[in-house]
């Protein structure tokens, strides 16, 4: 059964290369690593794009994101430019005072990333979102919490805290989207995971305490989803779904379309 769910994980993150699109540098790169871009293809070279930062799974690799179609093109279709970082050693740390793990300052990259993609493209700040998968969504749950004022909005899939929850969030509010299966073997929902991830019941329950959203305000089915939502100081959503460690490419810009809804201040 575990190694169905990897497979039918490693299947949804990799998949056949495509032509990155032209980018001023690639791979481009900054202190201790580097990302490739993905410009929409029909964009004019001048309007302010905006951006997806997708952190890849644990072993995975920029590649695996900037080549899989199902996942980049509708964010192109949404004028988004789309960063996919690169994780050393194959998985991200954990940041945070108490909290960070030897090696790499992930925080202190990820904003040297930021800055980077701003001085090379025209970003609109106000719909810059992160989102990622498994570790890499462990990553976009430590960055929600310590490094709020990065992006707009934060869109996790199939992952959360690593080893334990934090007691608190110094970002204060941020607007949170995840997305999970009740059935994943590899990060449970409900309990500790196969390779200690924090439940991820215990990470909304943090939220929704750092959110100041004590009552649920809706609760929705979209497919055979069921989603969840707070209203607070900041907007704060749960889906989930009846599968395991994995999630369709094309939700991902469904969370970029929550963001523009629930997040983006016009």
């Amino acid at each position: 059964m575990l190694r169905t769910v990897l497979t039918i994980a490693l299947l949804m993150i990799a998949a056949p290369a495509r032509a990155e699109t032209a980018a001023p540098c690639s791979p481009c790169e900054v202190a201790e690593g580097y990302y490739l871009a993905a410009a929409p293809p029909d964009w004019d070279g001048k309007t302010p794009l905006s951006l997806v930062v997708y952190f890849h799974a644990w072993g995975k690799a920029p590649q695996n994101v900037v080549g899989f179609e199902p996942l980049i093109a509708p964010l192109h279709e949404r004028g988004a430019l789309v960063i996919a970082p690169f994780a050393r050693i194959g998985y991200w740390r954990q940041i945070g005072e108490g909290r960070h793990e030897g090696g790499r300052d992930e925080a202190a990259y990820v904003r040297r990333i930021l800055a980077d993609v701003k001085r090379r493209w025209p970003i609109d700040e106000s719909r810059v979102l992160a989102s990622g998968f498994s570790r890499g969504a462990s990553l976009v749950w430590n960055l929600a919490c310590y490094e709020g004022d990065l992006f707009t909005a934060y869109a996790p899939f199939s992952g959360g805290f690593w080893r334990s929850t934090p007691k608190e969030c110094p970002s204060g509010p941020v607007a949170l989207r995840h997305v999970h299966g009740r059935k994943d073997a590899i990060v449970a929902y409900d309990e500790v995971g196969l390779y200690d991830s924090a439940p991820i019941t215990e990470g909304i329950a943090l939220f929704r305490r750092v959110n100041a959203s004590s009552q649920l305000a809706a609760e929705a089915k979209r497919g055979k989803r069921v989603c969840r939502r707070w209203e607070g100081e900041a907007p704060l959503e749960l889906c989930l779904h009846q599968g395991g460690h994995w999630f369709p490419p094309g939700w991902l810009a469904e969370s970029y379309d929550w963001m523009l809804e629930r997040a983006t201040k016009n």
